[in-house]
């Protein structure tokens, strides 16, 4: 038996991709104090995670080519926000870390995104942020 929407789909897909576009240009922090893109945050917040990671990892977390991550970090790497190092069994193999100067930036650019975010779903009831989770866990899942 086919799931069937009674939605009208044309409106959902369009106010669906309108609220990424929202959530990007809102998410974007393109000023003054930190020069970071959402991809870079992304990067930041995935590093700071794992502590240190691969270059592949960036690539395949974010669902982009090598040289695409290549890019990104070499920005961050250039703003002192993360290092390059190598394993030492093998040469071939870069390992990539925050700098202090990363970990700290971060921590300011994620207290503010969180501010954003809290802002954009401030009008939501408890019950309307719970079935937005759950929605967006299936979504993922």
């Amino acid at each position: 038996m086919q799931n069937r929407c009674s939605c009208n789909k044309e409106e959902l897909s369009l106010r669906f991709f309108n609220t990424l576009k929202i959530f990007k240009k809102k998410f974007n922090f393109q000023d003054d104090i930190y020069h970071l893109t959402i991809g870079q945050i992304e990067i930041l917040h995935y590093i700071k995670n794992k502590k240190q990671i691969l270059m592949k990892d960036v690539s395949d977390f974010l669902g982009i080519t090598p040289p695409s991550a290549t890019s990104l970090i070499n920005n961050l790497v250039l703003s002192d926000m993360l290092e390059r190092s190598y394993d030492k069994s093998d040469r071939r193999i870069v390992l990539l870390s925050l700098t202090k100067k990363g970990s700290e930036i971060f921590e300011k650019a994620h207290k503010e995104r969180m501010k954003i975010f809290e802002k954009i779903i401030s009008s939501l009831s408890l019950e309307e942020k719970n079935n937005l989770l759950s929605i967006l866990k299936k979504i993922h899942d």
